[in-house]
């Protein structure tokens, strides 16, 4: 499958200034109504700029969302940066990390991610564009949590698949709150991450 770039940052101060307004106004459009009611015509009218002014900036919709999902990925990441680093302060990292993580989880920014995820299932175009994104997404939190726990990262072979379930468990715990109002047996599902999480961060690895 072909992968997209997103669009490049301009190099003028103005057209920064035009995009950085762009990505902020489909961040909201997205968080508030949605992939399908995310339009070009709604995102240029936020940002009051023009929709050809748009286009100078993104060729399509679906580059326009990639770019803006990169956007939210970096508010997200700084959030997840946030929560491990409180966490490292602590004695107990790994019961300190997840609490905080959670918290990151249930924002309107990462349910808007989410969302995209399930709208390109069937838009090839926006799959296209939104690969690149989310695969260096993955890399960021990997690299996240490898500051956070190097011994783990250094030592364990499993690592990198340990963070990548950890955050799958979260988000689809994160999606069925978002519709059932709870999470059902939330305390067993914290408990079993914390436990995986213990069992294979913290040394003597992959032990019970």
């Amino acid at each position: 499958m072909r992968t997209q770039e997103t669009s490049p940052e301009p190099k003028q101060d103005r057209a920064r200034a035009t995009r950085r307004r762009l990505l902020d106004a489909a961040g909201r459009s997205l968080c508030e109504l949605g992939f399908a009611g995310t339009t070009t015509t709604v995102v240029a009218k936020r940002a009051g700029v023009s929709q050809g002014a748009l286009y100078k900036h993104f060729r399509s919709k679906q580059q326009m969302i990639a770019a803006t999902t990169e956007h939210l990925f970096k508010g997200l990441i700084e959030a997840f940066r946030e929560a491990f680093s409180k966490a490292a302060t602590g004695r107990d990292p790994i019961a300190r990390a997840l609490p905080s993580l959670w918290a990151v989880f249930v924002t309107p920014e990462l349910y808007a991610v989410v969302e995209l995820y399930i709208a390109a299932r069937t838009d090839e175009d926006l799959r296209e564009a939104l690969v690149p994104v989310l695969l260096q997404h993955r890399e960021n939190l990997r690299a996240e949590a490898k500051v956070l726990f190097p011994e783990a990262a250094e030592k364990n072979p499993r690592f990198d698949i340990v963070v990548d379930s950890l955050m799958a468990a979260l988000q689809g715990a994160a999606v069925s709150a978002a519709v059932l109002g709870e999470v059902q047996d939330a305390a067993q599902l914290g408990g079993f991450l914390e436990e995986m999480c213990r069992r294979e961060l913290q040394a003597p690895f992959g032990r019970v």
